[in-house]
């Protein structure tokens, strides 16, 4: 080999001839440091963002982690290139997380993985300039570790130095979990808002401290056989307390001339009403964030049709996915509002049998059935809906001839999967249907030859934003087939709409420009804006009709129960008592009935309301074997 080619003399350099005991040594400390900094400035400036103690706290806690390392494999070339590639991965992915969901990732995202790997295909992977050199600078600490040739010969005391180190590590994430570190390091500590959390913190320090959350504790005043009590006295407690601010709702959506179906239906004492309710993925109403025009409009229908409805706006606890925890609030009437931020309680809470709309329906003699045009593993629905009562289940392999709207069944084609479903059963056989659509899922920067996008933003272009839109425009065309189609039926039937969040994999540019400022400096009330989308409650018979209501999801199941003029369980009961005071009781915030929302981080004459329906929801999801049935189920379920 001719040693004076340069190029051979260069890859010698790069791969070949290790450092020095002293440069070795400086690689050492500095290698995490500025893997550290490298992973943060995926999403955002550390130096702007993180206080100069946490940057002393994140150094040590990724020197811990590549020693550990680094005492596994008694290579530091070895240790170091693998420390470095794991930390690039998990920056990729936190990356693509927050641009596709809009927040970071969560101790429990490794759960949802596989749902997240089913509609990875409709994402747009983009790398911009800073991401490429972000991505350089790891390829250089790689090739840069290649050169460090420490070796530790005696595996029992590298096995001993890793256990120690790996103990001392989880002592610093226990730390973590305690008020008088986080307090020591000034470390921001927001649930509601998990993205300025982690800019603030670091990804490590976020990370670690959400996992205190992966273990529901018992309410501190929890008392199993006190429940009945607790849920006879809350309308006491509610008649207490005395509202002395005003306040206004949040803002709800625009309402148009009044579409009428026609029908002579009327619901006869004791009839059982069938039951439709689609949660419509990201079905929401943009305009609520602020002005901005379009060249039509893209849910005229959906505004419209006021005659036999009750409408307004339905708070969710997620924002841009986790589509499950609105399911979930819908069916169980639980809220996310008294679980670990973040969580997935499909994936981790519900694997048991526990009562559900769909038992109090079943009781009452309705034939249950759930429906989701997508794979039956997304968030575990198979088993969860079985645990939840339902009598039949139908995913994507039950749709294979259903018209498709880019690459997912169009809601229009799980709608005529509802109408053949209701045409064959038997006359007067009440049906409760709960369908979760798939059509409008993100992301919405691809092109497709089954889908050219109608509807567009006026001011700019909005890519991503138009083709939301039209999607949204196609979802309110297909509402109206399907009302049309339940307004000529000869049964009574309440069709329930609502969205399960808002989209995040939009235009940045967009929600600065609609908002007229960053996201990051949004108030409580604008936030609350980003967690809405619009319900309708639809009947082809005579009701009064209501316009412009702020409700929880966690609600809706009552307010539906009510209008079929169905029996209710004690806990719904207790629910419908509980929404006349706090009408929106979410994740990330709380509404009185005067329209004022609050946060849970200050005091408030609700504290007691709020802690005896975290009581309640404990017994019913957590501890199964003191579970108050009475309250949950009616009383011909406690006798099969």
């Amino acid at each position: 080999m001719n040693t004076r080619n340069p190029f051979t003399r260069f890859i010698r350099t790069l791969f070949v001839r290790p450092f020095g005991k002293k440069v070795t040594a400086a690689f050492y400390l500095l290698c995490p440091i500025l893997s550290f900094y490298l992973l943060e400035m995926l999403t955002h400036n550390p130096f702007a963002d993180i206080h100069t103690g946490l940057h002393l706290f994140s150094w040590g806690i990724y020197l811990l982690f590549f020693s550990i390392c680094f005492f596994l494999t008694g290579h530091m070339n070895r240790a170091f290139s693998l420390a470095v590639i794991l930390v690039m991965a998990v920056g990729i992915i936190n990356y693509y997380t927050i641009r596709f969901r809009g927040s970071p990732i969560l101790p429990w995202d490794t759960g949802s993985l596989g749902t997240a790997l089913s509609v990875v295909g409709n994402q747009s992977f983009q790398i911009t300039f800073r991401t490429a050199l972000i991505l350089c600078g790891f390829m250089l600490l790689i090739l840069l570790s290649l050169h460090c040739r420490l070796h530790l010969p005696s595996l029992k005391k590298r096995l001993a130095a890793a256990a120690g180190t790996a103990l001392l590590l989880a002592a610093v994430a226990f730390g973590l979990h305690t008020d008088w570190l986080t307090d020591a390091l000034n470390i921001y500590e927001m649930p509601f808002t998990q993205g300025y959390t982690y800019r603030q913190n670091g990804f490590v320090v976020s990370y670690l401290m959400n996992t205190r959350y992966l273990n529901v504790a018992q309410p501190v005043s929890y008392d199993a056989m006190a429940l009945e009590e607790t849920i006879s006295s809350v309308e006491e407690q509610i008649a207490g307390i005395t509202h002395e601010t005003p306040g206004s709702a949040v803002r709800p959506g625009s309402q148009t001339a009044e579409t009428s179906l026609s029908s002579s239906l009327t619901l006869e004492p004791g009839q059982k009403p069938n039951i439709i309710v689609i949660m419509n993925e990201a079905f929401s109403d943009l305009s609520v964030l602020g002005d901005f025009d379009t060249n039509k409009d893209y849910m005229p229908y959906f505004r419209a049709a006021t005659h036999n409805t009750i409408s307004g706006n339905a708070h969710v606890s997620v924002l841009g996915g986790n589509t499950a925890n609105s399911e979930f609030e819908f069916l169980t009437g639980d809220s996310m509002a008294f679980l670990p931020v973040g969580s997935i309680p499909y994936q981790q809470y519900i694997n048991a049998d526990v009562p559900s709309l769909v038992n109090v329906l079943g009781s009452q003699g309705y034939r249950t059935v759930a429906m989701h045009p997508y794979y039956a593993s997304g968030w575990d629905r198979e088993e969860v809906y079985d645990h939840l009562g339902f009598d039949e289940k139908y995913f994507l392999e039950d749709f294979s001839d259903s018209q498709l709207l880019r690459q997912y069944v169009s809601d229009w084609g799980m709608y005529q999967k509802i109408m053949t479903l209701f045409t064959e059963k038997e006359k007067d056989e009440p049906l409760f249907l709960f369908g979760v659509t798939m059509q409008n899922h993100s992301g919405y920067t691809k092109d497709y030859d089954n889908f050219d996008p109608d509807v567009h933003v006026l001011e700019k272009d909005y890519k991503s934003v138009d083709a939301y839109l039209s999607l949204i425009a196609q979802s309110d065309r297909a509402y109206e087939r399907l009302l049309q189609f339940f307004s000529r039926t000869d049964e009574p039937t309440v069709v329930v709409m609502f969205g399960d969040h808002q989209p995040t994999s939009l235009e940045n540019s967009f929600f600065t420009d609609v908002f007229g400022k960053s996201t990051d400096l949004l108030t409580l009330e604008e936030t609350a804006l980003r967690y809405q989308t619009p319900f309708k409650i639809w009947t082809n018979y005579a009701i009064d009709s209501q316009q412009d209501i702020d409700i929880s999801v966690n609600y809706l199941a009552p307010l539906v129960m009510n209008v079929a003029g169905l029996t209710l369980s004690g806990y719904q009961e207790y629910l419908w008592t509980l929404h006349e005071a706090l009408p929106v009781v979410t994740a990330n915030f709380y509404m009185d009935k005067d329209g004022v929302l609050h946060s849970y981080q200050e005091e408030s004459v609700y504290q007691t309301l709020l802690d005896d329906y975290a009581a309640v929801q404990y017994n019913h999801l957590f501890d199964a074997r003191n579970r108050q049935n009475e309250l949950f189920l009616l009383p011909t379920e406690l006798t099969e």
